[in-house]
Parts: structure tokens; C-alpha cells; sequence
């Protein structure tokens, strides 16, 4: 068999191997434990596999649908909705994402959500705790979180908020002049 005729064959072989895989809505990785996927079930169900800070958090569920952006492939990334945690550098950031991380760090959450992503791949949505708890809620409860005022109308998030500010609990303990660093 000629040179050309192998390579021919190899490219027509790997084509179709391809090929099947494009029919599945899933493709299992080397190791069998990450599946890749083309559609978002609501809710998505997955394991936490890390956390970026208090409001983001990454799951074992690659997402590789066309909303996914920059982050095709990779494992989708969750954006806390109705939630601000404080960014790296300022009071309580790292409070924030340690409790993120004991409420769901290794554990199976729920994520309740429309659909809709960021700017950054990342899925918005509402994390639901194995204990049916809802982390962004508790988060604000717990004065790890300010209500996204910016991209939220929810009155619920709202009221949280001012439970959270009448009880001085977290973020709500420091003086009025690092509220507006926030």
C-alpha cells in the first residue's frame, strides 16, 4: 500500500471515529470519571472540584455548548447569581471562600439555573447544598455577601441583605468606610 493511500486511510478512519462521537450528547474522557457535554440539564448535578473565590465555583461537568465561550471544554464554571462576595485583597475574601468551600467543596450540589452565562463562560446559577440549603442565600445570611443589586431584583436577596446589615454579622461588622471598597 502507497504512502498516500495509508495516510488517506488513517484520516478517513479517525474522521469516523470522530464522527460517532458528534451523535452523542456526551463523550467519556480518559479516565471515565468527566463527561463531556453539549447540553445543560436543569438542575445539573456534579461534584465541586474547586473553588475560584466566595462566588465561583468549578465543577466535574464539561460543558462545550456554543454559550460556553472561552471556557469550552473545560470544566464549567459556576457564578453565584444574586450574590458579591468580597474580591482578593479585601476584608473577608478569604473567609468567604472557606466557607464556600466547606458548604461544597468535593461534595454533589444541585445548580439551579436559566441557562444564561457570563462574559467569562462562567453558568449563572443558584447552588443547592447536599443539605438542600442554597449557598448563595447563606452566604448573604452570613455577611459573606452583598445582594448583586447590579444584575439581581431579587426582593429575597434583598431582605437577606438586611437582616445580615441589622445583625452586623461579617462584612456588615467593619465601618462604613470599607462597605464602599466593596
Amino acid at each position: 500500500m502507497s504512502r498516500v493511500k495509508y495516510n488517506v486511510l488513517i484520516a478517513l478512519t479517525c474522521l469516523l471515529t470522530l464522527s460517532s462521537f458528534s451523535n452523542n450528547s456526551a463523550i467519556r474522557l480518559q479516565n471515565g470519571s468527566i463527561q463531556q457535554h453539549y447540553d445543560l440539564p436543569n438542575p445539573l448535578k456534579a461534584e465541586v472540584i474547586g473553588i475560584q473565590d466566595g462566588d465561583t465555583i468549578e465543577l466535574k461537568f464539561l460543558f462545550s455548548g456554543k454559550k460556553a465561550g472561552q471556557r469550552m471544554g473545560k470544566p464549567i464554571r459556576i457564578r453565584l447569581l444574586h450574590v458579591n462576595c468580597p474580591e482578593r485583597g479585601r476584608p473577608y475574601y478569604k473567609v468567604a471562600k472557606q466557607y464556600t468551600s466547606e458548604q461544597c467543596f468535593r461534595k454533589t450540589v444541585q445548580i439551579k439555573h436559566a441557562g444564561n452565562f457570563d462574559k467569562y463562560g462562567r453558568l449563572l446559577g443558584e447552588v443547592v447544598l447536599p443539605n438542600g440549603r442554597i449557598l448563595n442565600k447563606e452566604l448573604v445570611k452570613k455577611g459573606l455577601a452583598v445582594h448583586f443589586k447590579k444584575y439581581s431584583k431579587s426582593q429575597e436577596y434583598s431582605n437577606l441583605e438586611i437582616q445580615a446589615k441589622k445583625q452586623k454579622v461579617g462584612i456588615w461588622s467593619q465601618s462604613s468606610l470599607f462597605l464602599g471598597q466593596l
